[in-house]
């Protein structure tokens, strides 16, 4: 089951403008749709939701999250054997191969800033070798 956009949405448009797969349709000021045959399920609509008017895939409510708190890719380069399945699965494509190592091309996460978190790199890494991690300069911004 994808999200779910409920009556509480003020049609602000963070959603749509977030959704890596143009899922969220709607105009301003009013309620919002997903597609669910579009939606991948991704959760960054619910996490920029400031209306606390999206549900997840189990009906539980999202929570608002601050986007610099957002959960990011670290890729563990000893574990990794650049087999390109996190570049694959990637909604934001914001992880590629680093061509400027030389011959050992690994993964990275060439923008962190349109990273919208959504874990499916790390679900899909056969190697384990990617940790989803509160980027280090948020964590400081937050004491």
């Amino acid at each position: 089951m994808t999200h779910t956009i409920i009556e509480t949405c003020t049609g602000c448009t963070a959603c749509l403008k977030i959704c890596p797969v143009a899922a969220i349709s709607g105009e301003r000021k009013i309620q919002h749709m997903i597609n669910e045959t579009i939606c991948i399920d991704c959760g960054a609509c619910g996490r920029v939701c400031p209306s606390a008017a999206i549900l997840n895939g189990d009906g539980q409510l999202c929570q608002s999250v601050k986007k610099s708190l957002w959960l990011k890719p670290v890729i563990l380069q000893s574990r990794c054997v650049a087999c390109g399945a996190c570049i694959e699965v990637c909604p934001a494509g914001v992880l590629v191969f680093d061509e400027t190592t030389g011959e050992h091309v690994k993964p990275i996460l060439n923008d962190e800033k349109n990273c919208i978190g959504c874990s499916f790199c790390e679900a899909a890494c056969p190697t384990h070798a990617i940790e989803m991690r509160v980027p280090v300069h948020s964590v400081d911004l937050a004491k």
